[in-house]
């Protein structure tokens, strides 16, 4: 039988429950399934998966495959003329270096978590970090610069990310571009139109971004040995 002392103890304790508690159980509406279904239709996250996969990745990848592609050839079948032919293949491999260290910019940008680390410092461009010598060590330079443009140039040409990246922009990543793109462009907005299956498509893009974003890194930046 219920009573009054039963009440006020109830009342007592009532800001000691869990459900009550700061740190207690969620709003009714933040554990409801539709809430959690729809929930990232309101995350930036899914959106900028979105983005990137529908909008810039595929302009971006068409640069890199037409710059890289036109270099690539002009600079091998023309290799035997070697003032021609090396300089045409320095820009191909420069090429090459500058759309990958943007290629992983806009990627951990756009995506994430992934399953490596931030690739982070970059692979070099084309100038490259040096040994300090003694007499610089002696003056507290931890960091050297090469300043030779023949051994800069060298090391480009040696380096095995640098054909790391033509691989990757010739053959990896025109193939899978092109198929997130088409397939995007046709489910997107229809899914988006008729709206209950909006979410599940934008955690299906988030799900792909990740991965694409994981091949990227996994091309660019850890080193085949």
């Amino acid at each position: 039988m219920s009573t009054a002392y039963d009440v006020h103890i109830e009342d007592e304790h009532t800001p000691l429950l869990p459900e009550y508690s700061r740190f207690g159980r969620r709003p009714p509406a933040a554990s409801s399934p539709w809430y959690r279904y729809f929930r990232p239709m309101f995350k930036r996250a899914y959106y900028s998966a979105l983005f990137h996969l529908l909008i810039l990745n595929f302009p971006y990848a068409l640069a890199a495959w037409v710059y890289l592609f036109v270099f690539t050839l002009t600079g091998t079948t023309t290799l035997m003329a070697l003032p021609v032919g090396a300089l045409l293949c320095f820009l191909d491999l420069l090429g090459a270096r500058t759309f990958a260290r943007g290629e992983l910019s806009i990627q951990t940008t756009f995506h994430g978590p992934l399953a490596y680390p931030d690739p982070s410092p970059p692979h070099p461009i084309f100038t490259r970090v040096r040994a300090p010598t003694p007499a610089e060590m002696e003056t507290g330079v931890n960091v050297v610069y090469e300043r030779s443009f023949y051994r800069n140039a060298y090391s480009m040409f040696t380096d095995s990310t640098s054909y790391q990246s033509l691989f990757y922009f010739l053959v990896i990543k025109p193939g899978i571009t092109v198929l997130l793109f088409l397939t995007l462009a046709v489910l997107v907005p229809v899914c988006f139109v008729l709206i209950l299956p909006a979410p599940a498509v934008l955690r299906l893009v988030r799900r792909l971004g990740i991965w694409q974003a994981n091949v990227a890194v996994e091309g660019l930046w850890l080193v085949v040995r």
